[in-house]
């Protein structure tokens, strides 16, 4: 078999639609019994027999068309990228688990790679990993950079979401480090370079959890916004003149509540840049979204000129060119 992510994808759904149907269990539950399989070198596993001998031959004849090795893990990704898009659909996943499109996840990788200048090793942090899809895909485009190292840790609190986290991780030998816990309690985390992260909106319900928040609304019984939450979180676990960048709605800077998100960040770091996206890559103008870079204070860290732009039509090559020349002006500019 040709080592493309296509025919990697249909041999992931023929087996997983398999599993699905002989153990009666929703697409994504399937979907990480097949990679584990994969992982284990296409051995079936059949714990008390459950699946018959003739599924479990089926399986294996599926596995063996394909040998991991000669997939590099950018291409691995992409396939399970499709395999879990298609297991969201069928399994009807709520929307604020749905995953961050790839041409965010490169944009984002790009602004990373220009705005932050990693170092030869650092650490990388999705607060909300979900399925661990936008982590990889930031991963891999700075992996290019040779012999560079990246720590990876990310977090949630959904447990089909980090299992498919740990499969997918390891399917792609991109190994994370993956922390089963509410994103804003206590986390077992070390300080992070970078993090980023595609932030969930809506309100937070654990009252005893954010006591000490500051960028908790404090009006009687007025539930908090999670993701103004877990960008004070963020700048918690940043090092110092670390970056944050967050995917969040365009019209944040319209809420009546902003003045509480801004007041913090001005106590801890500087607003870089806000990247408004393409009305293209969303269903319609309320949902469209926007990159917020924030850098935390620091030795080194200074308010400079905030990137204020739009980006274009990612299908518009030639403006593509042009707004990521400006992005790389202007950090040669605010040095």
């Amino acid at each position: 078999m040709e080592p493309t992510a296509i025919n990697l994808f249909q041999m992931l759904d023929e087996s997983t639609k398999i599993l699905k149907e002989e153990l009666e269990i929703p697409y994504l539950e399937a979907l990480i019994h097949t990679g584990e399989n994969l992982i284990d070198h296409g051995e079936v596993f059949n714990e008390e027999s459950v699946l018959s001998e003739n599924i479990v031959n089926d399986l294996e004849k599926l596995y063996q068309k394909v040998d991991l090795v000669h997939f590099d893990s950018e291409t691995i990704r992409q396939a399970m990228q499709i395999a879990l898009l298609r297991g969201m659909k069928e399994d009807y996943i709520q929307p604020n688990y749905q995953m961050t499109p790839d041409s965010l996840g490169s944009l984002i990788a790009y602004l990373i790679e220009i705005i932050a200048e990693p170092q030869k090793k650092f650490h990388l942090v999705d607060l909300t990993v979900g399925t661990g899809n936008l982590l990889l895909t930031i991963s891999h485009f700075l992996n290019q950079v040779p012999n560079r190292e990246i720590l990876r840790s990310g977090v949630d609190n959904d447990e089909l979401m980090l299992s498919l986290a740990s499969t997918n991780s390891a399917i792609q030998r991109t190994p994370i480090n993956l922390i089963y816990q509410d994103a804003l309690s206590n986390l077992l985390l070390q300080p992070a370079d970078i993090i980023a992260s595609d932030l969930p909106i809506g309100y937070y319900p654990v009252e005893e959890t954010i006591q000490e928040y500051e960028t908790r609304f404090r009006e009687k019984n007025e539930k908090s916004y999670s993701h103004y939450l877990l960008i004070e979180q963020a700048m918690k676990y940043l090092k110092e003149d670390g970056y944050g960048f967050f995917l969040l709605p365009s019209n944040i800077f319209n809420d009546e509540k902003i003045s509480v998100l801004l007041n913090y960040l001005n106590q801890v770091g500087y607003i870089q840049g806000i990247i408004q996206l393409p009305k293209e890559v969303f269903a319609n103008e309320e949902s469209r979204k926007s990159v917020l870079i924030i850098q935390k204070k620091g030795e080194q860290a200074k308010q400079k000129e905030v990137l204020m732009v739009s980006a274009p039509d990612f299908k518009d090559l030639e403006a593509m060119k042009i707004f990521l020349g400006e992005i790389t002006e202007w950090k040669k500019t605010n040095e």
